[in-house]
C-alpha cells in the first residue's frame, strides 16, 4: 500500500487555521502520511510548516492563473486536498477542475 498523500491549502492564513494546519500536519506526518502545506510564502516564515515535517509550497493568496498553476502542480499526486477556508476552497476548486476522483474537503 502507498503512502496516502494530503494537501492542505490556506487563503488567507488566519492565526487560527495557521496553527491548525500546523498542528494537523505533524499529526498526519507522525501517522505516516505525506502531507504538504500550500499558503502564502509569509506564513512559512511564521509557523515553520517544514519544521512539522511537511512540505511547503509558497502559493500567492489570488486566483489568477499563475498561482491556480501553482496550486495545481503542487495538487498532482495528491489523494486528498483540505482547504481551510472559503477562499482557500475555491482556489482548490479551481486547481482540481477537471481532476477525476481526488476528493476535496472544505472546512
Amino acid at each position: 500500500m502507498s503512502q496516502l498523500r494530503t494537501v492542505q491549502v490556506l487563503g488567507g492564513g488566519s492565526a487560527g487555521s495557521s496553527a491548525h494546519v500546523r498542528s494537523l500536519a505533524a499529526g498526519l506526518v507522525a501517522r505516516g502520511v505525506r502531507v504538504t502545506v500550500c499558503a502564502p510564502a509569509e506564513l512559512e516564515r511564521e509557523y515553520d510548516f517544514p519544521a512539522a515535517g511537511a512540505r511547503f509550497v509558497a502559493v500567492p493568496r489570488r486566483a489568477d492563473p499563475a498561482a491556480v498553476g501553482a496550486l495545481r502542480a503542487a495538487c498532482a499526486d495528491a489523494d486528498v486536498v483540505h482547504a481551510h477556508g472559503l477562499h482557500a476552497a475555491v482556489r482548490a476548486a479551481l486547481a482540481l477542475r477537471g481532476r477525476k476522483g481526488v476528493p476535496l474537503v472544505v472546512t
